[in-house]
């Protein structure tokens, strides 16, 4: 039966492979096509239930703002503003605010240079050739061969969307945040990043879910995902693997990136085998009975990730693979300090982030050694006698 599927989602994705991605719909009505939408992030000085910005116009008659659900926000630690804006053209946007109330002006993952001028704040935007909305995100990103680990920080203050209201998701946060590392070392144990990598297959994305709806991001009822983003993401087979109050895994719901209406539900006991473009199955989740985790490569007996305890995945997780050892993985999130430290087995790890965007600020690669130093590299055959 699961060849079956394999089969089926490989002849979908054949299909996928064919198809043009569609523009996404505009929520805000119908824009000129030379405009893109930005989304501006104005971080407070100190915390605040007012506004520290509002747009004018007069800066910027060619501007108009994007009115389209969650794409502005507005909380104690930030105000964010969306805008329709010029393509590709340097401008300088006047905002009515005190530049004593704002500390930073972000644009997608960085910041903005901005001035006080005649009881206005003045922002300076460089061209923008594509929409650029993602800067209400605050998630980090660990960047491995083949794969690349988001972990987003559900903090309160910031709730909004789905988590506006009602029992903050505190339990499945952190059940997410212990899936996302396990499933990290069970591609680190059996290879599956620098497979991806060797094969140009894609690349591996480790998701959680954001608890603050940023650019309409809704990401709800709580869950994870683990998916194979393909060369031009079109094909790309996203898992959605729900997590329940008592921080289980319920079912996941797999769809088709840019092939609406193929979307299918895998109950617990019922394998997904994700395909990659080569029309091979690459690896396969399964959730158990239990509500926990079977992760492995396609065909091959799979690894075991488990609770660790009595309780859900917010606790920890034990993972066992075929030939490894016995390990356990460990997650916490300062969001205060922002530090994320990760236990993996006798292995403690220490990731850093700027607490307003998430960004890493911990060391993320080596720095080569100098010119005269040594390294194995391929003989130039033009050096040869």
């Amino acid at each position: 039966m699961e060849a079956e599927l394999v089969r089926g989602f490989s002849r979908i994705l054949a299909l996928a492979g064919m198809c043009l991605s569609a523009p996404p719909a505009l929520a805000d009505g119908a824009r000129p096509a030379d405009t893109v939408r930005i989304v501006l992030k104005f971080v407070k000085l100190s915390a605040a239930d007012m506004p520290v910005a509002r747009f004018d116009p007069a800066s910027c008659p060619s501007c108009t703002a994007v009115t389209a659900p969650f794409f502005n926000a507005e909380n104690a630690r930030e105000t964010v503003i969306a805008l329709s804006v010029p393509r590709r053209r340097s401008l300088e946007l006047a905002f009515q605010g005190s530049a004593k109330a704002v500390r930073r002006v972000i644009l997608e993952g960085g910041d903005l240079p901005f001035r006080y001028d005649a009881g206005r704040l003045v922002v300076q935007v460089p061209p923008v050739a594509a929409d650029a909305v993602t800067a209400a995100e605050v998630a980090t990103h660990i960047v491995e061969p083949g794969m690349v680990l988001r972990f987003e920080h559900a903090d309160p203050v910031r709730r909004a969307g789905f988590y506006a209201t009602g029992p903050f998701p505190e339990v499945q946060r952190r059940a997410a945040n212990v899936l996302e590392f396990a499933q990290r070392e069970v591609i680190r144990e059996l290879g599956l990043g620098e497979q991806v990598e060797r094969e140009h297959l894609g690349r591996i994305q480790i998701m959680g879910f954001d608890t603050n709806a940023p650019h309409g991001h809704t990401d709800a009822p709580p869950h994870m995902h683990m998916h194979l983003r393909w060369p031009g993401n079109t094909g790309t087979q996203i898992g959605h693997y729900y997590i329940g109050a008592d921080g289980l895994l319920t079912h996941n719901q797999v769809g088709v990136k840019d092939i609406p209406g193929r979307e299918r539900r895998f109950g617990r006991g019922e394998p997904f085998t994700t395909v990659g473009p080569n029309d091979r199955g690459i690896y396969t989740h399964r959730i158990t009975t239990e509500g926990w985790l079977e992760l492995g490569r396609a065909g091959e007996k799979p690894c075991l990730i488990q609770p660790d305890g009595s309780t859900g995945f917010q606790s920890g997780a034990t993972i066992r693979c075929p030939g490894h050892p016995v390990t356990r993985v460990g997650v916490e999130d300062d969001r205060s300090r922002g530090v994320i430290t990760v236990a993996t087995g006798d292995v403690t790890e220490t990731f850093r982030y700027d607490t307003d965007t998430g960004e890493l600020t911990s060391p993320a690669a080596v720095t080569p050694p100098g010119p005269s130093v040594y390294q194995d590299e391929p003989i130039n055959p033009a050096w040869s006698g």
